[in-house]
């Protein structure tokens, strides 16, 4: 399943939701692959599909499109998967 997808499921929308919300999502994407990289996860594991990448990108984007009373259960997951990305050993095969 790619990014997306993976995105517009954790965000349960449906599929016209996620039309008019494309935009906003792959800006999302995209500043949590750049925020896991400032935090100082590897950028080939930031950049990558790896599940745990695609599970805490899921994870951001839910901080931040989700529901406003779920934010802070989303930013101490977010938090987390970060922390436990940038100590990883993963390796990713590019």
């Amino acid at each position: 399943m790619a990014v997306k997808d993976t995105v517009i499921t954790a965000l349960r929308l449906s599929p016209a939701a996620a039309t008019g919300l494309s935009d906003e999502i792959d800006r999302n994407i995209r500043t949590a692959r750049a925020e896991l990289n400032r935090s100082g996860v590897p950028l080939e594991v930031a950049s990558s599909d790896h599940d745990l990448v695609v599970e805490a990108i899921a994870t951001y984007c839910c901080m931040k499109m989700g529901a406003p009373d779920r934010y802070e259960q989303y930013r101490d997951a977010w938090i987390y998967q970060e922390q436990n990305l940038r100590k990883s050993t993963i390796e990713v095969s590019t």
